[in-house]
């Protein structure tokens, strides 16, 4: 009887076992940067749109850009990225940018000129190539400053643009970002994860947060909280991130982005080098101050600072 009841037990704890090695090993597979690594193969990428959003207290909310884009892999993460986007200006502001634009009083050159072409620009639709750490910017507010025969403006620093200053600043398709986030996760269920995360935190993992910055963090922003949520598919991919982070006491910022096709074949190219222009090349009397025109020139139509700063 003994021995009858030691073989029972012994079976009992060899049925235990199964499922519970096959519980370690679902944990182990339901690992989204895991799965994210699987895909980083060269020559291949994934899709992304995302929407800005702002909330302000006691109003409707407003939507503030549109883009969408690829993102190209290698075997340590993004290599290379195509997107467009556009600012959605509502049309009081819009009328009064047309009013200011078909103006022709003022002096070519002079400081009203060079506003009403930038204003005149951010209506228009831009795209941002990144090629490593170079970014190629066509169309939008610069493609107003462009001289005659080119198309694109090489900037000497990793940018995301006008467009990508407003737009969705963390990328959870960087190992470094995803791994970031869940590190901080408060929420952990299938298919969801949640938490906060700082921008300091962010500006240290990633490239591409660091290039919406235009690779300069406003002073005092380190300590910015970006509230986040990530849903990942049965594969553990990333679909959705949103996230969010405060103004001001009264309106909130938030960023919503879909990934889809992962695997899906990219080929990221730089413009033909004749279409290219250099910073120097640009129509304005100082061209080096594009970058301040980048990083401070949105402000003037999408309030973005948070913790005070007055950078955008």
């Amino acid at each position: 009887m003994k021995r009858y009841i030691a073989g029972l037990a012994c079976a009992a704890t060899a049925v235990v076992s199964v499922p519970a090695l096959a519980s370690t090993a679902h944990a182990k597979a339901a690992d989204p940067v895991a799965a994210l690594k699987a895909k980083l193969v060269s020559g291949q990428g994934v899709n992304f749109v995302d929407r800005t959003k702002i909330y302000a207290q006691g109003q409707k909310s407003q939507v503030g850009a549109d883009r969408k884009g690829v993102l190209q892999f290698g075997p340590s993460g993004v290599v290379a990225s195509d997107q467009t986007g556009k600012l959605r200006i509502d049309k009081e502001t819009l009328k009064a940018i047309e009013e200011l634009s078909s103006s022709d009083e003022a002096e070519e050159g002079s400081a009203e000129d060079v506003a009403n072409k930038l204003f005149r620009g951010l209506v228009k639709p831009e795209r941002v190539v990144r090629v490593g750490n170079t970014s190629y910017v066509s169309g939008g507010a610069f493609g107003e400053f462009l001289p005659e025969g080119k198309t694109w403006l090489r900037f000497p620093q990793a940018t995301l643009g006008f467009v990508g200053s407003v737009t969705q600043p963390v990328n959870a398709a960087e190992p470094t970002t995803l791994k970031a986030l869940l590190a901080h996760a408060t929420t952990k269920r299938v298919g969801f994860y949640s938490g906060k995360i700082t921008w300091g935190e962010l500006a240290k993992v990633s490239p591409w947060f660091r290039a919406s910055q235009s690779d300069a963090l406003p002073k005092g922003a380190s300590k910015t909280v970006v509230n986040w949520k990530l849903y990942v598919g049965a594969d553990q991919l990333p679909k959705r991130l949103t996230t969010s982070y405060a103004l001001n006491t009264r309106t909130t910022t938030v960023y919503d982005t879909v990934y889809s096709g992962w695997g899906t074949k990219v080929s990221v190219k730089a413009p033909a080098p004749e279409t290219v222009a250099k910073i120097n090349e640009l129509q304005l009397e100082k061209p080096e101050a594009s970058l301040s025109i980048l990083r401070d020139g949105v402000g003037a139509l999408v309030d973005r600072p948070a913790t005070g700063a007055s950078r955008r």
